[in-house]
């Protein structure tokens, strides 16, 4: 059937770096007030008290690790696991205090080293790398349990980072083999509510995942009434073109019934949009370009289903039988890096080929993206590269 296309222009965009007002918002939205306290990852005695005793149980009872699905191979490595933890937890239960006396945050952001300098005492490794990235980290109480929310700026040649979290303190119980506590829809509901109070975005489901008593629901954003695309990206390319931030997202965890992690990535800020809409290209035209990249660029290695060293080795390239099924033509978003740019992006129309791979009769459960075409010229975007 033909694509329904919709106009719309092409948009200039920057990286934005996670403010202070960001965190306060979202330290008012989890735990309902601006004052905090600066984040140490450093136990108390009753911290190590509780750990310790969290991961007794654990070990006393196997039958419940057998229920979350384990193994008996697996639990016996599991059990040791944790009896190494708690032996750790008990050589430091003597230097621990007896209370967090805490430092109200003053909302600074500072480099690495400086939430390490409780680990770092006698520590002369050099930081000078990590540095370059200023981090911001206060804690509160959120329905009774402790947690902490985290930020990040990092805007170098090597990786940028620009992203935000919430995250509980305490052990979280997931067991894989039970059934979940709310239902998919519930889910969306409880996190799209939530989503409101943290951006002032507007946001849409990319993906929602189950396992047991888990759900990972993924958000993407959603411009001029398009999904912007949800991709991995490749950090270690020597493409001198290539990205080096992350597409933006917003993935909420739910263990039973409560959000126990929430994380934004490389949020970003719209500078300037073209006055008239992009005009595209007829989509006979899109699906001609389609068709010729399969043809030609379409392989075991783009597919993900074998390295060039494996595909050098005659014995894997006979074996099995691959297929690409699509089902599944999407006009979205996708943000392109500007060439000979450090911080420049434009969010352009695209056409997504997406569907299943099949290798021999035997379908993956995943949608995979084959081929993402420009709307207005027709060309491929690597959107492992960013451009």
């Amino acid at each position: 059937d033909q694509v329904r296309a919709k106009n719309v222009p092409v948009l200039q965009a920057e990286a934005q770096s996670v403010s202070a007002d960001d965190v306060k918002r979202w330290c008012n939205v989890f735990f309902g007030t601006e004052d905090v306290y600066e984040y140490r990852d450093e136990m108390t005695k009753s911290d190590i008290e509780e750990a310790i005793l969290w991961r007794q149980q654990k070990i006393s009872d196997r039958d419940g690790l057998l229920a979350e699905g384990y193994t008996e191979d697996e639990i016996d490595s599991t059990v040791e696991f944790y009896q190494e933890q708690i032996d750790n937890l008990k050589s430091n239960y003597d230097s621990a205090p007896e209370k967090d006396e805490g430092t109200k945050t003053d909302w600074t952001f500072h480099p690495f080293s400086y939430w390490m300098k409780d680990e770092m005492d006698g520590d002369d490794e050099d930081y000078s790398k990590e540095d370059r990235t200023q981090s911001l980290k206060v804690m509160g109480d959120y329905e009774g349990r402790g947690a902490h929310i985290s930020a990040n700026n990092r805007q170098d040649a090597d990786y940028q980072v620009h992203d935000m979290s919430f995250v509980l303190n305490d052990e979280v119980d997931i067991n894989y083999n039970a059934d979940p506590v709310i239902s998919r829809e519930e889910a969306i509901q409880m996190t799209s509510e939530k989503l409101k109070d943290l951006t002032d975005k507007e946001w849409q489901v990319d993906s929602a995942d189950n396992n047991g008593n888990q759900w990972r629901i993924k958000y993407v954003p959603v411009i001029n009434n398009l999904p912007c695309l949800l991709t991995d990206l490749s950090y270690d390319s020597t493409d001198a073109y290539a990205a080096n931030l992350t597409y933006e997202m917003l993935e909420f965890e739910i263990i039973d019934d409560q959000i126990t992690s929430v994380g934004w990535d490389s949020p970003m800020e719209i500078t300037s949009t073209d006055s008239q809409p992009a005009k595209m290209l007829p989509f006979d035209d899109i699906y001609t370009a389609f068709k010729n990249y399969m043809q030609v660029k379409c392989t075991m290695t783009s597919l993900g289903m074998a390295s060039d060293d494996e595909m050098e080795d005659e014995t894997t390239t006979e074996t099995e039988k691959v297929c690409a099924n699509v089902n599944d033509i999407r006009q979205m978003y996708c943000r392109v890096k500007e060439k000979n740019t450090d911080n420049t992006y434009q969010y352009v129309p695209v056409y997504a080929f997406l569907g299943k791979i099949s290798v021999s009769g035997t379908e993956d459960t995943n949608d995979s993206i084959f081929c993402l075409i420009n709307a207005i010229d027709g060309t491929i975007i690597n959107a492992g590269l960013g451009y």
